[in-house]
């Protein structure tokens, strides 16, 4: 099967370059003919011989091109097929623009010429996979008509995706992600270094790594049914469980769907509830936390910083419906009111809450507006999406469009209101129990250790025990001796 493998792989290589030879053959013909013409204007005699050297090259050109993108497409990218299709996007831009501003709805009648009726092209550039347009607002035109267009503008430069933002007065950048980087899902690696604050869950739209702030946050996660709430979980999980090993952070995980998402991991974590009495007594103790560290830092510090005899503490709540929703009357109304007081004085004080949900609806979140940051992942609609991300957003992250097959994609709105489309890593099983046996939590190891302890002194006692049954005569009193007399002198 191997070798079938190799060799599919190898065909298809092939098969790719013949086809690249052929398209980039093709597309070459503004090249001869710029060549011949060049021929012409030189007055070369023998044009036979000049058109026919072209028309050899180009192909031979193409052919070269097309076996390095095969052999080595890294290289290729990085030297050549990277620049080339950037400058080809920018030139695209620059030529279209104005006809596609007109179509997409952004010309005004009432400008005195072309550079006035359309929103002005101040800024072309190129990174990686994404193009980046400054636009500037027509007279009688505002930010907000821009971004009305976006999506019809994505659509006529063949853009994967768009996001917008505001940058000055009447300027707007447009982000095209012209080729898709979050097909394909990722698997993370082990943890190497120890983290706190930021840690790193996967990939944004152009490559580069997507790194999120928990230092001084509270998160929410929606998403559907399979959409990739578990890949978050871990990659936050996983990430810290070098921090919790150090005693820098305790993790607490409350799962009431019968613990099965957090029971594959629990080493990570110093303390986990799987029923809503133990769900309660976890939020009870942690509100307990506050209230010590309210007192410890107050009128010292008003800035937590965690060290390994205070560590900070995060606590992920998987499906938070069922708590705050589902469960009966007395747990949600206990529950609903510990998370609040969490919420409200954890911040400033280290501790941080990290909520999973399906249903975003105030009936089910009550508490959906103490969360300091959102990350939508696939919704089923448009309400949904602003209901998660806020009005503005349906059409800048619209999670709603996000492919089923995508597990892991999502839309964060960052503290500036710039938009990020991201994808997580997928954390299988075997990478989870690796990670919780490598970076065990600190708690448990010291509980470990105190048991180890007390079986040893249980050891020692038994040992006692037996020493006294064996040797029946090592706890038997003895007779008092009779006193002697002093020595007589002349005897000895």
């Amino acid at each position: 099967m191997s070798s079938l493998g190799n060799a599919g792989l190898v065909l298809g290589r092939l098969g790719h370059a013949l086809w690249s030879s052929v398209t980039w053959t093709a597309q070459s013909w503004r090249v001869i003919l710029v060549c011949l013409v060049i021929g012409d204007l030189l007055l070369i005699a023998d044009r036979e011989a000049v058109g026919l050297a072209v028309l050899l090259l180009v192909p031979v050109w193409s052919t070269l091109r097309a076996i390095w993108d095969a052999i080595s497409p890294f290289s290729y990218e990085a030297v050549l097929g990277g620049p080339l299709r950037r400058r080809a996007w920018r030139r695209r831009v620059r030529r279209e623009w104005t006809r596609v501003a007109e179509r997409c709805g952004l010309a005004w009648p009432w400008g005195t010429d072309e550079s006035q009726r359309v929103p002005r092209l101040l800024d072309v550039r190129t990174s990686g996979n994404t193009l980046t347009l400054r636009v500037r607002a027509a007279v009688g035109q505002t930010v907000d008509d821009i971004d009305g267009a976006i999506e019809a503008i994505a659509t006529a430069f063949e853009a994967e995706s768009a996001e917008s933002r505001r940058i000055a007065p009447g300027v707007v950048e447009i982000v095209l992600t012209m080729r898709e980087l979050l097909h394909e899902p990722s698997t993370p690696s082990l943890p190497e270094s120890t983290e706190t604050g930021v840690v790193t869950l996967g990939r944004r739209s152009d490559g580069s790594p997507w790194r999120l702030e928990l230092a001084g946050r509270h998160t929410l996660v929606v998403g559907r049914s399979g959409a990739g709430k578990g890949s978050i979980f871990w990659g936050i999980a996983g990430n810290l469980a070098p921090a919790a090993n150090a005693g820098l952070v305790r993790l607490w995980g409350i799962d009431l769907k019968g613990g099965v998402e957090v029971a594959v991991g629990a080493g990570m974590f110093s303390s986990v509830a799987m029923d809503e009495r133990a769900a309660l007594e976890l939020l009870n103790s942690l509100h307990g936390v506050i209230g010590e560290r309210q007192a410890t830092m107050r009128g010292r510090t008003r800035q937590f910083e965690p060290s390994s005899g205070d560590p900070a503490h995060v606590l992920l709540i998987d499906e938070l419906a069922v708590l705050t929703g589902y469960a009966s009357r007395d747990v949600v109304n206990e529950a609903t009111t510990l998370l609040k007081r969490i919420l409200t004085q954890g911040r400033a004080l280290g501790v941080m809450v990290v909520a999973f949900v399906q249903d975003p609806r105030k009936e089910t979140v009550g508490m959906r507006e103490l969360f300091t940051q959102t990350i939508a992942l696939r919704l089923a609609s448009t309400s949904e999406t602003r209901m998660v991300l806020g009005d503005g957003y349906g059409e800048l992250a619209p999670a709603h469009r996000i492919d089923r097959t995508m597990p892991g994609v999502g839309y964060v709105v960052r503290n500036d209101g710039e938009v990020e489309r991201v994808r997580a890593d997928f954390w299988p099983d075997d990478v989870i129990r690796l990670v919780a046996d490598a970076f065990p939590a600190l708690v448990e190891r010291e509980s470990e250790d105190r048991e180890r302890e007390d079986s040893e002194t249980d050891d020692a006692q038994e040992m006692g025990e037996l020493v006294s049954i064996v040797d029946p005569a090592s706890d038997r009193q003895r007779s008092p001796r009779t006193p002697r007399g002093p020595r007589d002198p002349e005897a000895a």
